[in-house]
């Protein structure tokens, strides 16, 4: 199948380089990143990640569901 993209020049010279050095064609080397991330199974994103903060997205963050399990947290 044949689809038309657009990155900036800059992106693709890169990519093609990348292409070339890993031995493949830019659309050969294209279609197995893609294939590399439809392969990655998909993860529930943390409120950091969903905000952009990668470095701190290790952190879990959950919100109760409701009042009911909402519990008091002494952080003396």
């Amino acid at each position: 199948m044949n689809v038309t993209i657009k990155i900036s020049d800059e992106i693709c010279r890169e990519a093609r380089h990348r292409a070339v050095d890993e031995g493949h064609s830019l659309s050969a080397w294209i279609a197995e990143v893609i294939r590399k991330e439809l392969s990655r199974s998909p993860s529930k994103k943390t409120l950091l990640e969903a905000l952009g903060n990668d470095r701190l997205s290790e952190i879990d963050i959950s919100f109760p569901r409701d009042k009911s399990s909402i519990r008091e947290v002494d952080f003396s």
